[in-house]
């Protein structure tokens, strides 16, 4: 899926899906509504990582 398909699919902004190509933080209504359009659980789509 490019980044083009998931910003039609999820209706997020341009910004939102560049700061999860640039590995930035987003809030977790980005990150719910990712998970509503591909069916999917946060955990699918989250990786945790202790600094």
């Amino acid at each position: 899926m490019t980044k083009q398909d998931l910003l039609k699919i999820t209706g997020l902004s341009s910004a939102s899906i560049a700061k999860l190509g640039k590995r930035q933080n987003i809030n977790t209504d980005v990150l719910i509504r990712i998970c509503n359009a591909l069916d999917c659980d946060l955990n699918d789509i989250v990786e945790t990582v202790r600094k």
